[in-house]
């Protein structure tokens, strides 16, 4: 048996979608199938590599260059600009990567090592992805998987599709194409499952949540989670970019229901934000610093580290915090953070899928800042975080196990 993964930002570092591919991987090794992963890159070259061969074809926009040596967190050299992102996405449909896409698509290095393929398997974004991998699936006789990371037309991701119709009736045509074509489609939640077989009756029997799931984490590191923080103060980290991420997800609202919650206690300590932040969120930092300061708390801004940099630090906190504000969508970081066995705060949307899932887990404080009662909640949350020792368990169905078994029955159920 044989797959054939399009990933365009493959080793791209810090790009959240490698963490996916990467139990993909893992999971159709373990299962004894051949894996063939398409990439772009500086050039064109074939290597083999302990799981398959990894393809790479020259990027023609040059929007994942190869990683330079070394490079844990990405780099990039261009002041991002939104007008001209924005244009580029009216230009492209549906979304610039579609000329590297469309490239491999017939490019005689991919056609090549792909003889024999079952299964063609993409995740997004970027949605052009699943463009490739839609012609190629033709082409090779071969049955379409679509990884959804996020919804595509539900809750959409790219500012363009919520303020223009015509986008929408673009990206929609292909979407339905390619969605009636494909034998399987993952979504990380409930929700999106919801939200799409809603909008496309005919693919609901196709659909299957996998979650994102907890990291693994080898020993040495487990034990280093032994250290605890001593000093008086709490210590709160939030990871992840606020506004560059998602422009729903505003500084305020974290930062915000926070401090409300902590003008009713006694309770002193500090803020860690570890992440890219956009100006914007830099200056509602700001705004936010002096009343913190005012109760005794700070906020202090660092910059962002690897994954395996992070843990160690997460580790050493008393309390993490999350911010997700969608319906549909649950932050791999989530799942990062569970591994820590720490007290989480979760500030999302009421019956949202991030409120969904926390029900389930213990360690987590899910809080909708509109709702009553919201401050007695985080200070449930800050009463956690000051006992400091927690045995948490992290629910079966996160793991990677019982995530894997998901993914390889799907795509052989039938077969």
């Amino acid at each position: 048996m044989k797959a054939l993964i399009i990933a365009p930002f493959w080793r791209q570092p810090g790009h959240v979608g490698v963490y996916r591919i990467d139990r993909f991987i893992r999971w159709l090794s373990e299962a004894g199938i051949q894996i063939v992963l398409v990439r772009a890159g500086n050039r064109n070259e074939v290597t083999k590599v302990n799981w398959g061969t990894e393809i790479t074809i020259e990027d023609p926009l040059k929007m994942f260059p190869d990683p330079k040596p070394g490079a844990t967190v990405p780099v990039s050299n261009r002041k991002p600009n939104r007008l001209r992102r924005m244009l580029s996405f009216v230009v492209f449909n549906p979304d610039p990567t579609v000329l590297w896409c469309k490239r491999i698509a017939s490019h005689d290095l991919v056609l090549k090592h792909c003889n024999g393929v079952n299964w063609v398997l993409s995740s997004s974004p970027p949605e052009s992805s699943h463009l490739a991998s839609s012609l190629l699936a033709k082409r090779l006789n071969a049955q379409l998987i679509v990884d959804m990371r996020d919804g595509w037309l539900d809750e959409p991701f790219k500012p363009l599709l919520c303020a223009s119709r015509i986008q929408r009736w673009r990206e929609g045509r292909l979407e339905g194409r390619i969605l009636r074509q494909a034998y399987r489609i993952f979504v990380t939640s409930d929700v999106w499952k919801e939200l799409l077989t809603a909008r496309l009756h005919i693919v609901e029997d196709k659909v299957t949540v996998l979650t994102n799931g907890c990291p693994i984490i080898n020993r040495v590191e487990k034990r280093d989670y032994a250290v605890f923080n001593k000093n008086e103060k709490l210590t709160l980290i939030y990871s992840g970019r606020f506004t560059g991420s998602r422009q729903t997800q505003k500084v305020k609202c974290l930062l915000e229901p926070l401090y409300y919650a902590i003008k009713n206690t006694t309770i002193q300590g500090r803020v860690i934000l570890i992440g890219s932040l956009e100006p914007e969120d830099l200056n509602e930092v700001d705004c936010w610093r002096s009343l913190y300061d005012e109760r005794n708390w700070n906020i202090e801004l660092r910059p962002q580290v690897s994954r395996e940099d992070l843990f160690p630090l997460l580790a050493m906190a008393n309390g993490l915090l999350l911010l997700s504000i969608s319906n549909a969508a649950i932050p791999s970081k989530l799942f990062e953070y569970l591994v820590v066995q720490k007290p989480i705060l979760a500030i999302t949307l009421y019956n949202s899928a991030v409120w969904q899932i926390s029900e389930r887990i213990s360690s987590v404080h899910v809080v909708d800042p509109q709702m009553p009662d919201s401050d007695r909640h985080i200070c449930d949350f800050l009463s956690a975080c000051q006992r400091k020792e927690h045995q948490f368990i992290v629910p079966a169905e996160f793991c990677e196990s019982s995530l894997a078994k998901t993914f390889l029955k799907s795509i052989d159920d039938n077969s």
